[in-house]
């Protein structure tokens, strides 16, 4: 996947999020239903912050993994 498309693609999420976002706040009434949204915003980042962190903790382990396997002349993926 090639950099621009991958912008494309962040563009129509964080449009997609901000406007879910927004229409949530508009629904839920106005004193409680702002504690709500952050609240439940607070729980969605966390979700999000701790999907990526163990994403990019899988491609680092394949990397390192990939580098023993080959200083051990070793193909990856053989038994």
């Amino acid at each position: 996947m090639n950099r621009y498309l991958k912008s494309v693609m962040g563009l129509m999420v964080g449009g997609a999020t901000a406007g879910g976002w927004l229409l949530v706040d508009l629904l839920l009434p106005d004193p409680i239903g702002d504690y709500l949204l952050f609240i439940l915003m607070a729980v969605v980042n966390m979700a999000i912050g701790w999907q990526v962190g163990r994403l990019f903790g899988k491609s680092k382990n394949i990397e390192k993994n990939n580098a023993l396997i080959e200083g051990k002349g070793l193909k990856p993926n053989s038994n």
